[in-house]
């Protein structure tokens, strides 16, 4: 099976773990990965949908696998009583991570960490979490057919709510001054000069305008210190 940049990211985050989740496992990609890198002892492969758990299953069969265990379950629900280490939450936008995590927020802060790999609403998701008791604990930016992707590893904690630029494009990926993490800005910052640029030309109100030359302006000051 090949292991695409991001689900290396994801992978990496997990590290080593005991029994972990894979929520929204769909094709069972992650949760066989997890297994054959020798990232988890065991894994809950879990979906809503059971047709969607089915590709899982026939993954596990095709690839003779052992130590996963497929869950027919909304969010976090049938994990309710399991012990798990580590669950990971990816291939959905933010705002449906946040939701599942809201509904099964009891069930998510007794899992040791997090990994979520949400595809836009970056900012939302981060938001939820340092408000609902969660902190990030390390990020990765990775580079896949050409899209930046934001991957999470989050711990149950409470701190400080950090400054907004890092909670829209990731503090830890900029605090280590990693290359990708400047091509991923520069990249923002065209689409936000883009963005004000035909803002002016149209119906848009003062505030939109401004809010987005505010947003330019934080990304310069990022982009400096790498």
């Amino acid at each position: 099976m090949e292991i695409t940049p991001r689900m290396r990211a994801i992978i990496d985050l997990v590290g080593k773990t005991g029994t972990a989740a894979d929520i929204g496992c769909d094709h069972g990609r992650i949760s066989a990965a997890m297994m054959e890198e020798g990232c988890a002892k065991h894994v809950f492969a879990c979906d809503i949908s059971v047709r969607s758990l089915q590709k899982t299953k026939n993954m596990i069969a095709e690839r003779n696998l052992a130590g996963i265990t497929p869950l027919v379950s909304d969010g976090f629900t049938a994990l309710q009583g399991k012990k798990v280490d580590c669950a990971v939450i990816t291939g959905m936008g933010g705002l449906l991570i946040r939701d599942i995590l809201a509904k099964g927020i009891a069930v998510a802060k007794k899992t040791g960490r997090l990994i979520l790999g949400p595809q836009g609403n970056e900012y939302e998701l981060r938001l939820f979490l340092y408000r609902n008791g969660f902190f990030i604990q390390d990020e990765a930016i990775v580079k896949d057919d050409e899209h930046y992707y934001q991957v999470l590893a989050v711990c149950p904690g409470e701190t400080c709510l950090p400054n907004e630029i890092y909670l829209r494009f990731g503090y830890y990926p900029s605090v280590r001054k990693e290359a990708l993490q400047k091509e991923f800005l520069q990249n923002k910052l065209r689409e936000i000069e883009a963005i004000i640029s035909a803002a002016a030309r149209g119906r848009n109100t003062r505030e939109y305008i401004a809010e987005k030359r505010k947003l330019k302006n934080q990304i310069v000051e990022v982009l400096k210190c790498l």
